[in-house]
């Protein structure tokens, strides 16, 4: 079937032409025709299978170019998401004159996005939070919509959107064709699809087999500066003896082949500014045994065959996830075993999440193996190889034949020598330190860790406690903290666990290996229209020997129980010493500990008292001159 059999307009068919595409994918056969048609879809298919052309031509069907407003609404989880689909939109539309795609969200600048508004875009492609801000802002039109697409729909519910969703059908007209796309149908999507469709068509395309399961698939956190000593120690302990480099750019692939070199490896490139016949030589040697590792980008290991190749090493993360199938389908061929290993920054945690569910499997993390362990490898690899050339039952040369020493005193002298020989030296990398964030050998030490840095709380079996300087006196709730987390930190699905809101601050559970990274990304953000700084939780400040306490907000959970309730009653109210627990009895020793004054109803202490009991935004407001 060719998609001119689809009932595509011509325009949409010539573009579809220019960017290559020659037969439509399972989804689209069966999704665009009773989409044109005007019919609610569902379609579960999973990433990669070519849903974005599966709504967006229908969608675009539909457009009146000569209406300069905006007619289609897309939302999805992420931001790169978002950019992705507006990107296809404007191929696809190439050929449709006056009918432009602009992509919407949260952590980047107003301004462009309300100019493309204000100069009539026809397809909006956003992110429910950034969505919301520019409809109650008035800048958003909804009039004039006729279709809503929710891609990766199951995605956005795991990540807290159901209430923004929600929100934004809220302001659509009742009359418009929705469009649902997700990899998988859980109750909430089947929930959600009931409520915003009408008789909807189901289509489900069963995922194919994208890598086999005799390969192993394995990835180490490295910082770029320590891969090529990391793809030492590979070789080093024997896991490379034929293997496959992959590297995004031509340059990176320089800077591994000449860093390996240099230690001695027997190793070349290839790549595209390389001539045909050098190209040829060098698969030449590789297929023949005389190299021992092969460093390539992907346009020139395109049409590789090469069966016996035992491990496929990802120096870098491909940014397409069929680049991955494609490179780590060299190894594990014709039934044998391999093996692919993947390294990865703190950066990369979202792609690869995104890598993971586009091939349906997770990938084994691994630690990177020491020095130590390098040099034991190394050793029992020797005594293998010297036990099975003793095997074969060799004479003794006559070179030795005249020595008089103990066997085992000579047999030991031949054996260092060569450890020594065989010996490369190693370098030291900052994945050799001692984790931070490792475990506890005591389960005491950890417990009272975790009680003092305010983790008793946790969800996740292992995790770090985030500090954010914002809670409920800006606004703040669960679900923004956690589209900051997803959005603008990238943290992958299933990182961030419990997030507690304070009065004025808040504490956000989080995986270890994710913390560093969301730390970094968001050192300085903007939530709920405040800027806002994330930290990672440093506890009671040292020396401070009073237990650690979470003040709650008594307006927000008034039904709580809290030491000292019935005191705090009966008091009216006043609190005693600001960051102290309320006692239980009322005639205690509440000292200032900044004056040591015994009277808790000092003037200083009143003035406290009274600016906690004053509206948060009553304390910016301008006074009336007089």
């Amino acid at each position: 079937m060719s998609f001119s059999e689809l009932g595509i307009c011509p325009e949409i068919l010539e573009a579809i032409e220019v960017l290559g595409f020659d037969t439509p994918s399972p989804i689209q056969q069966q999704a665009i025709p009773p989409a044109l048609e005007g019919h609610d879809i569902v379609g579960l298919s999973h990433t990669g299978s070519g849903k974005t052309l599966a709504f967006s031509i229908p969608a675009l069907e539909n457009i009146d170019p000569a209406l300069r407003t905006v007619q289609v609404l897309c939302l999805a989880p992420t931001r790169e998401l978002a950019v992705q689909i507006c990107r296809e939109v404007d191929k696809l539309a190439l050929f449709l004159d006056g009918v432009s795609a602009v992509p919407i969200y949260g952590g980047a600048s107003f301004a462009p996005q309300l100019a493309a508004l204000h100069r009539g875009v026809q397809f909006v492609v956003g992110t429910p939070g950034r969505v919301i801000d520019l409809m109650e802002q008035g800048e958003l039109p909804t009039e004039n919509i006729t279709t809503l697409i929710l891609d990766e729909a199951d995605e956005m519910l795991d990540m807290g959107f159901q209430e923004d969703i929600d929100r934004v059908v809220a302001q659509l007209p009742t009359e418009r064709q929705t469009l649902f796309f997700s990899a998988t149908m859980s109750p909430a999507i089947r929930a959600l699809i009931n409520r915003l469709s009408e008789n909807p068509q189901e289509i489900t395309i069963e995922r194919p087999v994208l890598t086999v399961p005799t390969c192993e698939q394995s990835v180490y956190e490295v910082v770029f500066s320590s891969r090529i000593e990391v793809l030492s120690r590979l070789i080093e302990m024997g896991r490379m003896k034929r293997g496959l480099v992959f590297a995004n750019t031509k340059r990176v692939v320089d800077d591994v082949v000449d860093g390996l070199l240099a230690r001695g490896y027997s190793v070349d490139r290839l790549h595209g500014d390389m001539p045909q016949t050098l190209r040829e030589r060098v698969m030449d040697s590789f297929r023949r045994g005389n190299l021992n590792v092969l460093v390539a980008t992907d346009i020139a290991a395109r049409g590789l065959d090469i069966d016996d190749v035992d491990i496929v090493v990802n120096f870098e993360l491909p940014r397409d996830p069929e680049d991955y199938v494609h490179r780590i389908g060299r190894t594990a061929r014709a039934g044998r075993r391999g093996k692919a290993v993947t390294f990865i920054g703190r950066r990369d945690f979202s792609l690869l999440a995104r890598l993971e569910r586009f091939i349906g499997t997770r990938m084994q993390r691994e630690k990177v193996m020491t020095a130590g362990q390098v040099e034991e490898a190394r050793v029992e690899a020797l005594v293998d190889d010297i036990l099975e050339a003793a095997s074969k039952a060799p004479e003794l040369p006559e070179e030795l034949k005249d020595i008089e020493m103990p066997a085992e005193q000579l047999m030991a002298a031949m054996f260092n020598l060569l450890v020594a020989k065989g010996s490369c030296e190693l370098q030291a990398i900052p994945e050799d330190r001692p984790s931070r964030y490792s475990k506890h050998d005591n389960a005491e030490s950890a417990a009272a860790q975790s009680a003092e840095k305010g983790n008793d709380w946790s969800s996740l079996r292992e995790s770090t406690t985030l500090f954010m300087n914002g809670g409920k006196l800006i606004g703040i709730r669960p679900k923004d903290i956690a589209g900051l987390l997803y959005n603008e930190g990238g943290a992958p699905k299933g990182s961030v666990g419990d997030i507690r809101i304070f009065l004025k601050h808040s504490l956000i559970e989080v995986t270890p290996e994710i913390a560093p990274q969301l730390c970094e990304k968001l050192s300085t953000c903007s939530i709920c229209g405040y800027e806002v700084n994330v930290r990672e939780d440093k506890g009671k400040p040292e020396g401070d020997s009073r237990p650690a306490v979470h003040v709650r907000d008594r307006r927000s959970n008034a039904g709580d129980s809290y030491p000292g309730r019935d005191n705090f009653r009966r008091d009216k109210g006043n609190r005693f010493e600001r960051g102290e627990r309320f006692g239980n009895n009322r005639k205690g020793d509440f000292s200032d500990r900044r004056s040591g004054k015994s009277d808790r109803y000092d003037r200083r202490d009143r003035k406290e008292r009274d600016e906690e009991r004053t509206p948060f935004f009553s304390r910016f407001s301008k006074k009336p001159r007089r």
